[in-house]
């Protein structure tokens, strides 16, 4: 039994439900979220990791350089050499990309557009010769969207020589538009075509791009654009964007996360060299998780794809440390400091300022209002993390005192007060927040329910910054059920759970790298965990003050969490109260209210996350296995009482409307 009693006890951050996106693992941003469909678009990648277009266990081990080697080759980053984990450029790759038709092709480094991507693809042949790319494991064609291509082309010939592009399924043919590259003359030029999809191709399918020389010639390319009609502001992949619109979230982590740091100064991510046209950045190596990214999807887009989520932004700042290398020395550190301070004004200074100039200049001339900042990432065992801390935050606060600031955090920490010795935020150093990370088998983290329930009061609020069932677990309800065991911890202790987010967030089944994340697609479907929908119901359903509640029966497999959407001064009218049966046995559940409420129960509804087993899941072939479904509910007339039947692993949000008593 559930007894609800009037009384308010916490109020609920809006913030609570927020999302983690670390920019770019298993191929999510770009060949995910991005909705760039060509892979290897601007030809940097030269073999560098992963290579597109094949499956990861059938790709070859990159080269990679010794950690004491240092080697500039044209277009490295401010001659910075490579960092550990860096391979090797291959200046004859240019994979995915594929020769037809007896072209002949090749990386040509001796003319380009842009001076920041040096390598272009030479491309000639006979009539009919041309190169084929499959994008991120398919391109995906969908029924009512047309695709429009944007390329950079010069031509060696001192007449024009036609280009056709048309996308391919198979051997098939399913659309194509044409294009013509000026003589020699003119130089680079940048050219663009729309490609409407034929009526008579089965769809939706994945399909390639083919650029093909209709006459004999010898032409050069860069830059080449395929996106849909139907993507976000030209930038995100709907069904991808509409899946994370719908868990509201109060705000985006972004952008790491391994992702932030890199193994070194060449290869973690630099906010400032992913500004400007999109065409012209210049990319880096994703020494995290091994591939090579064009930083389409920079600071300005995820900025943006904040905004358009209606979501605050939570971004992160680089420390000067990297994975497996020291924290450059503070000495040398300062310019760290000044890039968070410079990340605020891009993102809220005025259109006079240097970097609000930017900012406008990218088409954005209103401030977008960033308020959040974390300072580096999982560096809370970190010695120097102190020091580099104080730095960074005094030059933010001293820039805009206002600025909410989260530390990296003391996850793992079980507890104990020893494993957050010399922690900045316990040393009389503002902390806003900081953050936990917590990855755990189903059983265990079923166990975390009352982790916070004993958190030291005067310590900083928490941002549950990481977190999923993923230990010794498929995909499950029952690791769903697990994790929303402990998130009705984070209702119940709202005084210091002030936000969370599952990790990571988005995959592309065919370019995995870790094995567990709430969305997941391929070029043309996508599914969500049964973890997702219970991420959705809660978030939804998400009231402004928890209320007093006392629990009786059952044991600890289960968790109830009642909150109402009124001020705490305000008579209640509507309670939610959330549940969790983590157990293979059904589980009648009563809820009762007080009788301080003055009211009785007018109206009941409900809705429960589910499955035949414990290993029930969705997958690209049945995505909706698991998800919510309305709860049958028997409501008395007049009565202070309700029976709620919890089916076995089960999630369930129920909401009360209250009526007179009489």
């Amino acid at each position: 039994m559930v007894n609800i009693f009037p009384t308010a006890r916490h109020r609920l951050s809006p913030l609570l439900y927020s999302i983690f996106l670390e920019t770019e693992i298993n191929f999510g941003g770009e060949g995910g979220l991005l909705a760039e469909l060509v892979s290897n678009r601007d030809f940097e990648t030269l073999g560098r990791g992963h290579i597109t277009g094949q499956h990861l266990d059938a790709r070859p081990t990159p080269r990679l350089m010794a950690n004491t080697s240092i080697q500039n080759f044209p277009g490295s980053a401010g001659g910075l050499g490579t960092d550990p984990h860096e391979p090797l450029p291959d200046n004859a790759s240019f994979a995915p990309w594929a020769a037809i038709g007896g072209a002949s092709l090749s990386i040509d480094n001796s003319t380009a557009p842009f001076e920041t991507n040096p390598h272009v693809l030479r491309m000639s042949g006979p009539k009919g010769a041309g190169a084929s790319n499959p994008g991120y494991w398919g391109i995906g064609l969908r029924l009512g969207v047309s695709y429009r291509l944007s390329l950079y082309a010069a031509n060696a010939a001192e007449s024009a020589a036609p280009l056709s592009a048309s996308l391919m399924l198979g051997d098939a043919e399913a659309g194509r538009c044409a294009l013509s590259v000026p003589p020699a003359s003119s130089g680079w030029v940048q050219l663009s075509c729309t490609i409407s999809l034929s009526g008579n191709v089965h769809l939706p399918n994945a399909g390639s791009l083919l650029l093909r020389l209709p006459e004999s010639g010898n032409v050069a390319l860069d830059s080449v654009s395929l996106t849909p009609s139907d993507a976000v502001a030209g930038l995100f992949r709907r069904d991808i964007f509409e899946a994370l619109s719908r868990l509201t979230p109060g705000f985006v982590r972004a952008p790491g996360g391994n992702y932030l740091e890199g193994h070194g100064q060449r290869t973690r991510w630099n906010w400032k060299e992913t500004l400007g046209p999109s065409a012209a950045r210049r990319g880096h190596y994703n020494s995290a998780w091994g591939y090579w990214v064009t930083d389409s999807l920079g600071l300005y887009e995820l900025l943006l794809l904040c905004e358009l989520l209606g979501s605050q932004a939570q971004m992160s700042v680089y420390t000067g440390f990297s994975m497996g290398a020291a924290y450059v020395p503070l000495n040398e550190s300062a310019v760290y400091a000044q890039d968070a301070v410079d990340m605020l004004e891009f993102a809220n200074g005025a259109n006079t300022t240097v970097w609000g100039a930017k900012r406008a200049a990218m088409g954005h001339a209103a401030p977008f209002g960033l308020r959040r900042l974390e300072v580096g990432n999982e560096e809370y065992w970190m010695t120097d993390y102190a020091e580099h801390y104080q730095l960074i935050t005094s030059a933010i606060w001293n820039a805009d005192p206002s600025v909410t600031v989260v530390a990296s955090g003391r996850w793992r920490c079980g507890g104990s007060d020893s494993c957050v010795v010399g922690n900045p935020c316990l040393t009389g150093q503002r902390c806003d927040a900081w953050d936990d990370h917590y990855y755990r088998s189903p059983d265990e983290m079923a166990a975390l329910g009352s982790r916070y329930d004993d958190y030291n009061r005067s310590w900083p609020r928490v941002f549950v910054g990481e977190f999923a069932a993923n230990g010794g677990s498929r995909r499950t309800i029952q690791a769903a059920v697990a994790e929303a065991v402990f998130m009705l911890g984070f209702e119940a202790n709202a005084d210091v759970v002030e936000s969370s987010s599952f990790a990571p967030l988005l995959n592309n089944v065919d370019g995995t790298q870790w094995a567990y994340n709430l969305l997941n697609f391929n070029a043309t479907a996508l599914f969500g965990l049964p973890s997702y929908y219970a991420q959705q119901m809660f978030s939804s359903a998400l009231g402004t003050t928890t209320l007093a509640t006392s629990s009786t029966g059952g044991d600890t497999t289960w968790a109830a969490v009642a909150q109402t959407y009124a001020e705490p001064s305000t008579e209640p009218r509507a309670v939610v109260v959330k549940l969790a049966n983590y157990g293979a046995a059904p589980l009648p559940v009563t809820l009762a209210l007080d009788e301080g409420f003055g009211a009785r129960l007018s109206a009941a509804t409900a809705s429960v996350l589910t499955g035949p087993s414990a290993e029930a899941e969705n997958t690209l072939e049945a995505p909706e296995a698991v998800v919510p479904a309305p709860l049958p509910l028997a409501l008395a007339p007049a009565a202070f009482s309700l029976s709620v039947p919890l089916p076995p692993w089960s999630v369930a949000v129920v909401r009360l409307t209250l009526g007179p008593t009489d």
